[in-house]
């Protein structure tokens, strides 16, 4: 009996000390943040002067529509005697992560803060594809309202309640991917999307925090340009044959036939994203714009090469917009809207200069009646 109870007592002390020892080093190996980030930066972002009462962020899209704040300032400072200022701060190459990251680094934050971007997530890789499954559970706990609760009062505890992980160290400037391979964009898809929102959520809590009004941008796609990759899992030799005869029948000047067969065939083919394309361009060719339209975004959104923004992105901005009370400028249906009146785009990746200027007219009135100026 008494070697029984010995070997319990022995047990149980092994076991509390084992206890002991992994509780101790996870609350090691985890570092204190609400929110599970799967990456740390080198260092502090350097300090930015606010100069103005209205600041542009994000990537090469929010760049080049601050090319066009003159314009958004003459609007808004109409009937005043000196011109409102606009800065920005967006720059290439900079995903949301970074955007966030840089802002917190200003003491002051502007009394207005426009976002524009999403189109360069894919550029800067900010996690392991074998943390991707604790990035995940991470996040699952992170989204349970009664454990944020408990770490926004107590950060320490994430240390014990997130997973451990390899955190990606990025530095002062991003190493930019010129290109994503297939299998890495389809690994790190979900990932990327669930970063994107939970990223968009805190720029949304930080900016009410800091006293800033932040009006989110959706960002303008080019339908008219050719998916650059269709999925491996959404193609095969039957489909790649019809979308050549479909081809071959609006060259051949026959849109109804072409548009009876792509119609059932975008039924039984899910996903690929160049029969969306061309069933978009055959709806188009018929006057059927807004059925195009919709074929064309889900085309975009099923290309398997992350080069630019997609519907998508664009989706997520829309609902963190309506989920977080955010002003929302919905500048992608703006040019939407003259989509098959005449070229939209100067390029494959900006909108017509004729669009960011009436854009900045139509936002500017929206600040103005804000300001009430």
């Amino acid at each position: 009996m008494k070697k029984v109870l010995s070997f319990i007592l022995i047990s149980i002390v092994i076991g509390v000390i084992t206890g002991g020892f992994l509780v101790l080093d996870r609350y090691r190996r985890n570092p204190e943040q609400i929110v599970p980030y799967p990456y740390e930066f080198a260092t502090e972002a350097p300090a930015i002067k606010l100069e103005a009462p209205i600041l542009i962020a994000g990537d090469r899209m929010g760049a080049h529509f601050a090319k066009f704040k003159e314009e958004l300032a003459n609007t808004i400072s109409v009937n005043l005697s000196n011109n409102i200022k606009i800065q920005s701060m967006a720059k290439p190459g900079h995903g949301l992560h970074r955007t966030l990251h840089e802002l917190r680094s200003l003491s002051q934050w502007p009394q207005i803060l426009i976002y524009q971007g999403g189109s360069e997530e894919f550029r800067e890789r900010k996690f392991e594809l074998s943390s991707i499954p604790k990035i995940s559970t991470n996040f699952k706990r992170y989204q349970d309202d009664k454990i944020e609760t408990f770490l926004i009062l107590y950060p320490w505890l994430s240390r014990l309640v997130y997973e451990p992980m390899n955190r990606t160290q990025l530095p002062d400037s991003p190493k930019l991917l010129e290109d994503v391979t297939q299998k890495e964009y389809l690994k790190r898809l979900e990932t990327e999307l669930l970063l994107y929102e939970q990223l968009l959520i805190q720029l949304a809590n930080t900016s009410k925090a800091r006293g800033s009004l932040l009006i989110l941008t959706t960002t303008p796609i080019n339908l008219d340009i050719l998916p650059r990759e269709v999925c491996d899992f959404t193609s095969n030799l039957e489909i790649e044959k019809e979308i050549l005869d479909l081809r071959a029948l609006l060259k051949a000047k026959n849109p109804k036939t072409a548009y009876a067969r792509s119609s059932k065939l975008i039924k039984r083919f899910t996903g690929n994203a160049g029969l969306l394309f061309i069933h978009g361009q055959i709806s188009q060719r018929l006057g059927l714009i807004d059925e195009a339209r919709i074929s064309l975004r889900e085309a975009s959104a099923y290309d398997c090469n992350p080069w630019r923004t997609t519907e998508v992105y664009n989706s997520i901005i829309r609902k963190v917009a309506r989920d977080q009370q955010v002003i929302l400028f919905d500048f992608a249906k703006l040019v939407e809207r003259e989509f098959g009146k005449g070229p939209t785009f100067f390029d494959e990746i900006y909108a017509q200069n004729l669009f960011y200027e009436r854009g900045m007219q139509q936002l500017g009135l929206v600040i103005k009646a804000i300001l009430k100026l």
